[in-house]
């Protein structure tokens, strides 16, 4: 009997400790289990912190390309307002250039006339350089001043219109400098659109995986 009842004792202890450790196991794998399911909520409310984060970025990215574009388009606009406003003063600028040409080319002629006419008197027969020097004397005899003056006043008229185009052509050039640094400015803005952009999609990837992860901790 005394046999019997030390075995009872020795099972009924034995039992108490295979629960004991079954107890412990449990607490241990549900501790385990919370801390899992801890960390995975706190990496998913960190995963959408940084995606809320991730779209105001972009947003202010977007909205910062979108005031650029304007810019770039107001620039635009103005350098093709002052291109227009100096288009007469450049067509005056041309007509008194071709009159002024055309004036030089004259006195050109004038002058090739008057070297060929010399040339003549100095060469060849009596009768021919008698001839070639009555032509000269007429062709000398002709007043050059009208073609000096429209040469003179010609050079005056390209002056003036020079001076006249000058503003116009100041502000056209001012124009091309503001537009192409608002197009810089709009291209770095649409750059950084882009990389705003591709940062919150990686972020929204980062955030699903955590809830997934969340997920399967709970589970």
């Amino acid at each position: 009997k005394l046999q019997a009842v030390q075995d009872a004792f020795d099972a009924s202890t034995k039992a108490d400790a295979e629960a004991a450790a079954a107890l412990n196991d449990a607490r241990s794998k549900e501790n385990s289990a919370v801390a899992a399911e801890n960390e995975a909520v706190a990496a998913e409310n960190s995963a959408k912190a940084t995606e809320a984060d991730a779209i105001q970025k972009e947003n202010a990215a977007k909205a910062r390309e979108a005031d650029a574009v304007a810019a770039d388009e107001a620039a635009k606009a103005k350098e093709a307002a002052a291109i227009e406003a100096e288009a007469p003063f450049k067509a005056a600028q041309a007509e008194v250039a071709a009159a002024l040409a055309e004036v030089q080319a004259q006195e050109k002629a004038y002058n090739e006339k008057t070297e060929s006419l010399k040339k003549q008197s100095e060469e060849g027969g009596v009768v021919t350089r008698n001839k070639a020097k009555v032509s000269l004397d007429a062709h000398l005899a002709e007043d050059p001043l009208p073609l000096r003056k429209a040469k003179i006043t010609l050079e005056a008229a390209n002056k003036r219109a020079d001076k006249a185009r000058a503003p116009f052509q100041a502000a056209s050039e001012k124009a091309e400098a503001a537009r192409k640094v608002a197009q810089a400015a709009r291209e770095e803005a649409e750059a950084k659109a882009r990389e705003a952009e591709s940062a919150r999609q990686a972020a929204s990837a980062a955030r699903e995986q955590a809830e997934q992860a969340r997920a399967a901790a709970v589970a």
